[in-house]
């Protein structure tokens, strides 16, 4: 797929996802929340506790299929604008992770349950 291909898909397939890390990690994302870090507590908290229920649910859709390859750093930055500078594969892999156990950490705050 080329990157205008990736970018469609990932706006079609996962809207809520695509537009999470459209806005939390584009090529801004420093100016906007400081850090990686800063980026990561935003998405843990911004938003109802069901937009984000349903972001991870996307996120779980995103994994069973994009997720399974072995780079999924080319998904990243050609699928969602992600400007984060991840330079070996397993970093693609762990920056995903992170942003989902960011959703679910928020959520389980807000709530006071072990949703998952």
């Amino acid at each position: 797929m080329r990157r205008r291909e990736f970018w469609k898909y990932a706006e079609e397939t996962w809207p809520l996802l695509h537009s999470l890390m459209t806005v939390h990690f584009n090529q801004d994302f420093t100016v906007d929340y400081g850090s990686v870090d800063g980026a990561m507590k935003a998405v843990a908290t911004n938003g109802s506790v069901e937009h984000r229920k349903a972001i991870i649910q996307e996120w779980r859709d995103w994994n069973r299929s994009e997720g399974v390859k072995d780079d999924i750093r080319p998904f990243l930055r050609d699928g969602f604008g992600v400007y984060v500078m991840l330079k070996k594969p397993i970093d693609g892999r762990n920056f995903m992770n992170r942003v989902y156990d960011e959703l679910i950490a928020g959520v389980r705050a807000e709530t006071g349950t072990h949703w998952k």
